[in-house]
């Protein structure tokens, strides 16, 4: 796997803006291995495999963690279409984070035409390695008209780059909480969900058909906590 280069992705991203419509929306779509596009949320994600989830896949077999409970492994997520594209996407990720960031950009930049969008990464799956947390950080950067959201339990992972991720206005990491019922405490670094807690915020989306609607407080870093119940 190669480590991140901003410079190189951001050459990356350029020859395919000059490339235009030579290179179709559909082929940068391919190379990242296709995006995601959850009935709940109001624009795009990119999920990957949840068992490739690295704290995810420790806590599984926690009993009352959030994750021994993982949406993520049944229903949909579990049809073998829908399998395939996350190993897809997982697979071209780790290849090059280089390529991938690259087309990324050029792909998001394309959907969103220059308006605000809303993007959540993983709704199933995690952050792997640095790399594909420095790519994430570059495209938010790159990017600063889509707002990014990202939820996580790589606690050490985002929490060693906690000073570049602060600087970053449009990119929400929201740090999930380990167990079911368990909430934020004073001294979390970043915003935080929480399964089943009633604390903070309640999301709406279980009383509006399974959808955010007009809400964004998952988006929202002054949101300290965002509650959701167990499903």
């Amino acid at each position: 796997m190669d480590q991140f280069c901003p410079d190189r992705a951001a050459t990356v991203s350029k020859v395919l803006r000059e490339a235009g419509k030579t290179i179709t929306i559909a082929r940068l779509d391919e190379t990242v291995g296709g995006l995601s596009k959850p009935s709940k949320m109001p624009w795009y994600s990119y999920s990957l495999p949840a068992l490739a989830c690295k704290v995810g896949s420790m806590l599984r077999e926690i009993p009352n963690s959030v994750c021994s409970k993982c949406y993520a492994m049944k229903g949909r997520y579990q049809f073998p279409n829908v399998a395939a594209a996350m190993e897809r996407r997982l697979t071209r990720m780790n290849l090059s984070p280089i390529m991938w960031a690259g087309t990324m950009r050029e792909l998001l930049a394309r959907k969103a035409r220059g308006q605000v969008q809303y993007f959540r990464w993983h709704d199933s799956g995690d952050l792997q390695h640095q790399a594909h947390l420095d790519a994430i950080m570059w495209l938010a950067r790159e990017l600063p008209h889509v707002k990014f959201w990202l939820p996580t339990k790589e606690y050490q992972l985002v929490s060693a780059n906690r000073k570049e991720l602060a600087e970053i206005d449009n990119l929400t990491v929201r740090v999930s909480a380990a167990r079911i019922g368990g909430t934020r405490t004073a001294d979390d670094v970043f915003p935080t969900s929480s399964v089943g807690a009633d604390d903070g915020f309640k999301c709406p989306a279980y009383d509006n058909g399974g959808k955010c609607g007009d809400c964004r407080a998952c988006w929202d870093k002054t949101v300290l906590n965002v509650d959701y119940p167990l499903h």
